[in-house]
């Protein structure tokens, strides 16, 4: 089914791009034209929540956020092939190479040292190599104490006095030599390259680490040091040796987030990446609004408002609208689901980023003409909020309220011949 769905968003995105790069020849201006505006008020939002969905971030979590926000563990998927090398890690179970060291990495996310934390190192050595999905794991679906996971080493931060005016961030340094061959041998058909971080004692505020996505020299990472030594004249005891440092970087990492519990404030909806709240916006006249209009009708201006309330904490985050592919009702939308049940067709409305001022307008111009088109049809539209800096923020936006003038609206501008 969402093959089917990704087929018919890349169809509308066809008919989206047509309809925006070959415009109206008529002059819109011309006397003949009919303009007219419509406004709507009938427009509702619902509340519904899935897990956090954070596995594309640059950030890893660790600690309690002041909004009650716990971020018990960190998990990272270490890859088998060096990334400055040629060596991978079945190199290294010959018994001709000698590993003399091994460490596995973390940098901190600022340049500003956290003192009196200590982070665990875990493995899992019976546990095969699917304990976690970068795109789907979450704390529903994941449990710590049913992993096996055994105790490798404790690290502090640790930072590097700088050379000139560069900025050294902090890096929490495991040693792991006394496991390596457990963690890199290939013949054990348990084997797996997963790694687990987590405080050694509970945070009351939140660590952030940079995770694979933040880039090539931060990335977690495996060193693995190894050496060479050549006899350099068989008659002697002359040696020649060579050390090595091998790179294995985590293509995979996450952090557990365990959202708190937060009750729904009566009129509003509340939005958040790390609670994984989102909305769904319904206009159930938009039909019988759009149906009289001429069939030539072009819709020149659609303006979805909705207020909030003006707080600074509010500011410079991101609204994501997108139309629902098939129907759905609210009943569907009840309790935390374990996958999103909303499907959508991507790519047909623009992100908007928020300021300070109490109000956001989001263009829906393309959903509107392709719905009076006939290309798709009126089933609502996702709103959530994305590209936030602080996935533990809240943003909430008035779905109904006491007052008119702060319930969501919707303006249309239209021309017809």
């Amino acid at each position: 089914m969402k093959n089917i769905y990704l087929f018919v968003s890349f169809i509308v995105l066809i008919i989206v791009s047509g309809c925006l790069e070959n415009t109206v020849s008529t002059d819109l201006n011309y006397s003949g034209m009919t303009h007219d505006t419509l406004s709507v008020s009938s427009v509702s939002g619902f509340n519904y929540q899935t897990p956090p969905e954070l596995g594309n971030s640059t950030v890893l979590y660790l600690g309690t956020d002041s909004n009650g926000f716990h971020n018990p563990f960190a998990l990272f998927k270490v890859q088998s092939n060096s990334v400055n090398t040629p060596e991978t890690f079945s190199s290294f179970l010959d018994s001709s190479i000698v590993i003399d060291s091994t460490k596995f990495l973390l940098t901190l996310n600022n340049d500003t040292i956290e003192t009196n934390m200590i982070f665990d190192l875990y493995y899992f050595p019976n546990s095969g190599d699917s304990i976690f999905n970068e795109s789907n794991t979450n704390y529903l679906n994941i449990n710590e104490s049913d992993l096996g996971l055994e105790y490798v080493s404790s690290a502090r931060l640790f930072q590097k006095t700088p050379d000139s005016s560069e900025t050294i961030y902090p890096t929490l340094s495991f040693n792991l030599k006394h496991i390596i061959h457990s963690f890199i041998d290939s013949s054990n058909i348990n084997q797996n390259r997963t790694l687990m971080v987590k405080p050694k004692f509970e945070l009351s505020n939140v660590v952030s680490f940079k995770s694979s996505e933040s880039g090539f020299s931060f990335a977690p990472q495996l060193h693995i040091f190894t050496h060479d030594t050549t006899f350099i004249d068989s008659t002697t005891d002359s040696v020649s040796v060579d050390t090595f440092s091998h790179h294995f970087i985590a293509t995979d990492d996450l952090s557990i987030i365990i959202p708190p519990d937060i009750s729904n404030i009566p009129n509003m909806l509340t939005l958040g990446r790390g609670l994984s709240y989102k909305g769904l916006i319904e206009i159930p006249d938009l039909d019988s609004i759009l149906s009289p209009l001429p069939e030539q009708s072009i819709i020149t201006k659609a303006e979805l408002s909705f207020y909030y309330p003006i707080d600074t904490s509010q500011s410079n985050f991101y609204l994501q609208l997108q139309p629902v592919s098939d129907s759905l009702h609210y009943d569907q939308l009840q309790g935390v689901l374990l996958n999103d049940p909303i499907e959508v067709m991507s790519n047909i409305l623009p992100v908007v980023n928020i300021s300070n001022n109490g109000k956001v307008d989001l263009n829906i111009r393309e959903y509107l003409q392709l719905i009076h088109f006939g290309y798709i049809s009126n089933f609502g539209l996702k709103l959530q909020v994305v590209n936030t800096s602080n996935p533990f923020n809240l943003y909430s936006v008035y779905s109904q309220s006491t007052s008119d003038s702060l319930n969501p609206k919707l303006f249309i501008h239209y021309v017809s011949p």
